[in-house]
C-alpha cells in the first residue's frame, strides 16, 4: 500500500515542480510574501505561512482539521458507541461481506466482485470502498465492520473536508482564513457526510462523492475559473485524471454528481468567455463556445435520460414522499428527507450565494447548488417519466442525491462566512474614519473570521454535533433486535472458531446470520439478502430440509460443497416477502439430517449429516 502510495505520488510531484508556477491573476485579499533568503523553512514554513496563500495559511488549515478531526471523532463515538457495532442495514451485509470475500481470495477488482451475489458469473462492481477496508483489516489487523468504521470517520473527517478545502482554495483565492472555516463547515451539513453514514448504508458513495470537490477543483482550474490557483492548468489535468476514475471505482453515481455540477462550471465559463469574445466583437468566437458548452450540456442530459449505460438504475422508484413545498423547504433550510433545520447553516449558504454572484468565478456554485437542489426535489417529490429520466442515474434515491448539496454548500458557507466578516470589518473601520494599511485591514479581518467562526462553533455546539450523532445513530442503536438478536453475534463469533476453514454455511440472510462470513471469514453460501443464485443454491434455498426425501437436494449440496446450515428466526425486515424465501434452511430440528452443533442468540448451527456416504437414502 505504502510503495503504491509512492508510486502515484512520485510522478505528480515531479509534474507539480514543473509546473509550479502560480497564476497571478486576479485580486485576492492576501499578497504573498517578498521573496526573502532568510525567511523560515520546512514545518515553521508552513505553519508562520511563507508560501504563497498568505500569513499563517498553514496554521489556518492546521486548526480547521483539528476541530474538524475532533467533531467528527465525537459525532461518531456518540452514534457508534463501540468501535465493533455493526450498521445493521440492507446494503451494510452486502459491504462486510465483500470485504470478507477480498480477504478470502485475494482479488479486489472492480471487473469480479460482482461474483459475490451473481456466483460463478464475474461482473463489474464498484471496489474501493471495500478494497480500502480490506487494507485497514489487514494493516491494523482490526475486525470487518471495526474497520468499517474507522474507514468511515476518515473519510468524513479528514478526505471530505481536505477535498473541501481544495476546492474552496481554487474557487475562493489565496484566502488563508478559508483554510480555517472550509473543513470545520464541512461537518455541519446533515446530507453529507452524516446521512450516507446511516442510509442504505451508502458507504461506496461516501467515499466516491468525498472526491468529488477535488476533481470540480481540477474542472474549475481548466476551465479558467479559479482565482489565483494553487496549482495551474497541467496540475489539473493531472489531478482529474486520477480523481474521476478514482471517484467512479468508489461508486460511479458518484462520477455521475461530478458531471452534472460541473455543467454548472462549463455553462458559466462559457458564458464568460462569450462575453469577452462579444464585447472584442469576435463573435464567430462567442458562438463557437456557446455551442461547445450547450453540447456539453446536451451530452450529459443524455447520459442521464437515455443513454443504455444507465438503463439499469433508472429502472429503479423510490415513491414520492414529500410534497413539492417541502421538498423545496428541505433544500433552502439544509433540512432534506425530513432532519431537523440547519438555520445557521443555511444563513451562510444564502448569504455566500449572493457573494458568489458578484464573480463568474464563483457564480457557478450558486447554479450548481440549484441544479442538486432541483434533482433532489424531483427525486423527493415528483412521480412520472421526467422524474424517472433526471434522477434515474442515483436510482432515484433522493438520499443519495440530496448528499450532493453539501458539494456546493461547503464552499458557499465559507464564502458567506468570510465575506460578511470582511464587509462588517470594514464598515467598522469607515465608522471609525481610521485608514489601516491593506495589510492591517487583512489582519483585522483574519483575526475576526476566526472569532466569528469560533463563536458559532460553540453557540452551535459544533454546528450540531448531537442531531448529527442522533442522525447516525438511528441505524447503528438498533442492532441488537432487528439485524441481530441478542447474544447472536457471539453465537456467530463462536461458530467460526469452531468450523473447519473450508466449512460453507447456508443460513437465510434475512436472518442476520450471513455476517458469519465477515465476522469470521468461514463462507457462508448466501452472503447477500437478494442475489442471482445458481440452480445448486436456489434448490438449498428452497429444499434442503427436505435433503433425505428429495433426491435433488444432495447432489446439490455436494456440488456446493455445503457442510452446514444456520437456523434463525427472520429478524431483518419480517414483513418483506424476500425475509422468507428461504423455506429450505427453516425447521431444521424438525426434520432428520441435520445434526445441532451450537446454539445460542435464537439461532442453531447443525452440520449436514443427510448427504453424508454412509447414510441410507443420501441421494
Amino acid at each position: 500500500m505504502v510503495a503504491a502510495t509512492l508510486f502515484a505520488a512520485a510522478p505528480a510531484f515531479a509534474v507539480r515542480k514543473l509546473v509550479g508556477r502560480r497564476a497571478t491573476a486576479g485580486a485576492d485579499d492576501l499578497t504573498r510574501p517578498p521573496a526573502d533568503p532568510d525567511r523560515p523553512r520546512g514545518v515553521l514554513a508552513v505553519v508562520r505561512g511563507n508560501g504563497p496563500d498568505g500569513a499563517y495559511a498553514g496554521a489556518s488549515l492546521l486548526a480547521g482539521m483539528a476541530v474538524t478531526v475532533g467533531i467528527s471523532w465525537l459525532t461518531v463515538v456518540l452514534a457508534f458507541g463501540p468501535v465493533e457495532t455493526i450498521s445493521p442495514t440492507y446494503d451494510a451485509v452486502h459491504h462486510y461481506n465483500a470485504v470478507a470475500w477480498i480477504l478470502s481470495t485475494g482479488d479486489a477488482s472492480s471487473l469480479t466482485l460482482r461474483e459475490l451475489t451473481i456466483p460463478g458469473q464475474p461482473a463489474a462492481y464498484p471496489a474501493a470502498w471495500h478494497d480500502l477496508v480490506s487494507l485497514v483489516v489487514l494493516t491494523a489487523g482490526v475486525s470487518v465492520p471495526a474497520a468499517s468504521n474507522l474507514l468511515a470517520l476518515s473519510v468524513a473527517g479528514v478526505v471530505w473536508p481536505l477535498s473541501c478545502v481544495l476546492l474552496v482554495r481554487q474557487v475562493l483565492g489565496r484566502r488563508g482564513v478559508a483554510f480555517l472555516v472550509a473543513p470545520i463547515l464541512a461537518t455541519a451539513f446533515t446530507a453529507m457526510p452524516w446521512m450516507v453514514m446511516t442510509w442504505g448504508v451508502l458507504w461506496p458513495n461516501l467515499l466516491g462523492l468525498a472526491l468529488v470537490p477535488a476533481g470540480l477543483a481540477a474542472v474549475v482550474t481548466v476551465l479558467g475559473l479559479a482565482r489565483d490557483p494553487a496549482f495551474g492548468v497541467p496540475g489539473a489535468l493531472l489531478l482529474g485524471a486520477v480523481a474521476l476514475p478514482a471517484i467512479a471505482l468508489a461508486h460511479p453515481n458518484a462520477a455521475v454528481s461530478l458531471l452534472v455540477i460541473g455543467v454548472s462550471v462549463v455553462l458559466v465559463a462559457a458564458a464568460a468567455a462569450a462575453i469577452r469574445a462579444a464585447r472584442g466583437r469576435q463573435v464567430g468566437r462567442a458562438v463557437t463556445v456557446v455551442t461547445a458548452a450547450l453540447g456539453v450540456a446536451l451530452a450529459v442530459l443524455w447520459l442521464l435520460a437515455w443513454s443504455p449505460f444507465l438503463a439499469g438504475v433508472r429502472a429503479f422508484d423510490w415513491p414520492a414522499s414529500l410534497g413539492l413545498g417541502e421538498a423545496a423547504r428541505g433544500v433552502l433550510f439544509n433540512s432534506m428527507n425530513q432532519r431537523p433545520e440547519l438555520l445557521l447553516i443555511s444563513a451562510l449558504v444564502v448569504l455566500g450565494a449572493v457573494f458568489a454572484l458578484r464573480s463568474p468565478a464563483t457564480a457557478w456554485l450558486v447554479l450548481a447548488h440549484l441544479t442538486s437542489g432541483f434533482l433532489y426535489v424531483l427525486a423527493v417529490s415528483q412521480e412520472g417519466a421526467l422524474t424517472a429520466a433526471l434522477t434515474g442515474a442515483w436510482y432515484n434515491d433522493s438520499y443519495r442525491i440530496a448528499a450532493m448539496v453539501p458539494i456546493t454548500g461547503v464552499p458557499l458557507a465559507t464564502l458567506g462566512l468570510v465575506g460578511t466578516t470582511g464587509l462588517l470589518v470594514r464598515a467598522v473601520i469607515r465608522i471609525g474614519r481610521a485608514e489601516p494599511s491593506a495589510q492591517r485591514e487583512q489582519a483585522v479581518t483574519t483575526a475576526a473570521v476566526v472569532v466569528v467562526a469560533a463563536a458559532l462553533v460553540l453557540v452551535s455546539g459544533g454546528f450540531r454535533i448531537g442531531m448529527h450523532a442522533f442522525t447516525v445513530a438511528q441505524t447503528y442503536q438498533r442492532e441488537a433486535g432487528w439485524m441481530l438478536q441478542p447474544g447472536q453475534r457471539d453465537f456467530l463469533e463462536e461458530a467460526g472458531r469452531i468450523l473447519p476453514p473450508d466449512a460453507v454455511v447456508a443460513a437465510n440472510p434475512w436472518t442476520g446470520n450471513a455476517l458469519l462470513f465477515a465476522f469470521t471469514g468461514r463462507h457462508v453460501m448466501f452472503p447477500h439478502l437478494s442475489g442471482r443464485w445458481t440452480p445448486d443454491q436456489r434448490v438449498i434455498q428452497e429444499r434442503l430440509h427436505d435433503a433425505e426425501s428429495d433426491p435433488a437436494v444432495c447432489p446439490a449440496v455436494r456440488a456446493t460443497g455445503l457442510t452446514h446450515a444456520i437456523d434463525g428466526p427472520v429478524s431483518y425486515w419480517p414483513w418483506d416477502s424476500r425475509s422468507h424465501s428461504f423455506p429450505g434452511i427453516t425447521g431444521l430440528d424438525r426434520t432428520p439430517g441435520f445434526e445441532p452443533v451450537l446454539t445460542g442468540g435464537g439461532s442453531t448451527l447443525y452440520r449436514v449429516t443427510a448427504c453424508d456416504p454412509d447414510r441410507t437414502g443420501a441421494g
